[in-house]
């Protein structure tokens, strides 16, 4: 048996009737490889093991019948596709295909009609194996398409994108912004590799998604080295800032616990604000959801004034989180274009690392 070669499953109770078939199809061109079985159960056992190419099987067999074994192949998913031609002195045709039998030769076999029907059900079975191994290579691009969606689109939008082909803009009465930024991401880019610098942020960020996921909010995007997140939108959520306060904090017990195992050491500042954002799928080909509107702008602004490893929020998200963390009052502050507001820190409540390891001159509150 060469593996070129397509492999027919002969089933016959009769060895002399699968000699003769070989014997005749051995007159063709086409070089064929050969498989016995006597009866209908061994011709299922070998069918799911070796995946023949073509099954030509008798009707009447001992322990199972040809038809018998045909309705149990064609339950069976590995092998339901493999073309069986069934042989029988019977003339009952109808009840062959009807248990989807591909074809029918009667015995006794003529040599010109076998060859034929054979020739016939090995081309339709080739032509099925290219048509599903084509389709496999597409639900394969697919799926990645999808996971490249999924990671620039909120499941909700991505699901009204693929149901209406749009997503219209809403306004959120009730969200909360997060931005967090990396310190002295650029001066690092000077001493690192790119290969090594684009591993530092997949690890970081990818390990910020996971934190996001975990707590309820939605990543929006990465900006460089900054990334932003928002909590009570596309779905919403009364417990939006909690959401995103608790991200903040896991976002730095990560880094500090990272770093206490990677020479290159990280410091993050955070800024967070509540209130009302407007969201949007941008693009009509390439597609990006973002946020817009004065919070979001709030949001990054006090994370422009944060200290490292601070996590600053604004009076309107301390308001709906006061009982559910610890803040210590930075008082009225002056942001960039913008008003005095009220700005507090979130207290730091850390996980038995040893701090002087970890972070050493980090200026923690």
């Amino acid at each position: 048996m060469t593996s070129s070669s397509l492999k027919i499953l002969l089933v016959d109770d009769m060895a002399i009737i699968m000699d003769i078939i070989i014997l005749h199809l051995q007159t063709t061109d086409q070089e064929y490889s050969y498989i016995k079985a006597s009866n209908g159960r061994d011709a299922c056992k070998i069918a799911q093991q070796l995946k023949p190419d073509l099954i030509l099987m008798d009707w009447e067999m001992p322990k199972m019948n040809g038809i018998d074994a045909l309705r149990l192949m064609k339950k069976n998913e590995s092998i339901k596709h493999i073309p069986v031609i069934i042989m029988s002195s019977f003339t009952d045709v109808k009840k062959a295909l009807e248990a989807e039998a591909i074809d029918y030769i009667k015995k006794p076999i003529d040599p010109t009609e076998l060859i034929a029907r054979v020739q016939t059900a090995i081309g339709l079975s080739q032509s099925f194996k290219a048509l599903m191994q084509k389709q496999q290579e597409l639900e394969l691009e697919q799926q990645k398409v999808e996971r490249i969606l999924k990671g620039l689109l909120p499941p909700k939008i991505l699901d009204e994108l693929k149901e209406t082909g749009n997503s219209i803009p809403k306004r959120y009465k009730n969200a909360t912004v997060m931005f967090t930024d990396l310190v002295g991401f650029t001066e690092k880019t000077t001493t690192m590799s790119p290969k090594r610098l684009i591993n530092e942020l997949n690890d970081i960020f990818s390990s910020f998604d996971k934190i996001i996921i975990k707590n309820r909010c939605t990543r929006i995007k990465t900006i460089g080295d900054a990334y932003l997140a928002v909590s009570g939108l596309p779905e919403e959520d009364e417990n939006h800032a909690k959401n995103i306060i608790q991200a903040a904090i896991e976002f730095r017990q990560f880094i500090l616990e990272r770093n206490v195992l990677n020479s290159i050491k990280w410091e993050i500042t955070t800024g967070i604000n509540s209130g009302e954002v407007v969201g949007s799928l941008i693009g009509h080909e390439n597609y990006l959801f973002d946020i817009f509107g004065k919070n979001v702008n709030t949001a990054a602004r006090i994370q422009h004034q944060c200290s490292p490893m601070n996590i600053a929020v604004s009076s309107t998200s301390y308001d709906l989180t006061s009982n559910d963390f610890i803040f210590d009052s930075q008082g009225a502050v002056s942001l960039k274009g913008m008003n005095k507001i009220d700005i507090y820190n979130v207290m730091n409540v850390y996980s038995d690392i040893e701090l002087s390891k970890v972070c050493t001159g980090f200026d923690l509150y």
